[in-house]
């Protein structure tokens, strides 16, 4: 996992890779590029501490070993975090963005299970929530258009932008 950065005149900030969650009780901006990715977003306003998961698949297959990058193991583990940093369950806000559908080219079954891939993460992700009994504050999912997500670690304020196609090719690269 790569350091926070600072940039002189500007807040703190940790950009959010796929795969990755992040904690912190530090003032700073957590923010990720979301396109049938799900990202969910823990904050705890009495300890003033958030997190942020990048899920980038639904479920782990059977026999590989756990990682963040599926949403049947990130959501638990950014949980388990937040608690762990000394959170209280019941006062976590969540919030949820992400799970567009992308385009494709192709037709056939590969480019359906492509254009699945977001709404499945979100399904996943959801059901985990309500495993863990935590109610969706906020929700900006699904469409066809990816998201840019900015999380103040202070405020618990999340900003949730669409990207627009210079946005989403600068970040990701061309994908045309």
């Amino acid at each position: 996992m790569a350091e926070p950065y600072h940039i002189p005149g500007l807040k703190k900030g940790y950009h959010l890779q796929p795969g990755e969650i992040f904690v912190t009780g530090e003032e700073m901006t957590i923010s990720t590029v979301l396109g049938s990715c799900v990202a969910v977003c823990l904050y705890d306003p009495y300890k003033k501490i958030a997190g942020m998961n990048h899920v980038m698949l639904p479920k782990l297959p059977p026999g590989q070993m756990p990682s963040t990058r599926y949403g049947n193991v990130a959501t638990f583990v950014l949980f388990d975090l937040m608690v762990e940093h000394g959170c209280n369950k019941g006062n976590l806000q969540v919030s949820v963005y992400g799970g567009a559908n992308g385009l494709s080219k192709g037709a056939g079954p590969s480019s359906l299970s492509v254009m699945q891939v977001g709404e499945k993460n979100l399904e996943v992700t959801l059901k985990v929530l309500q495993k863990l009994n935590l109610k969706i504050r906020h929700q900006d999912t699904g469409g066809a258009i990816g998201r840019k997500i900015q999380f103040d670690s202070i405020s618990g304020q999340v900003e949730a932008n669409f990207l627009r196609r210079f946005d989403f090719t600068h970040e990701l690269g061309e994908i045309y």
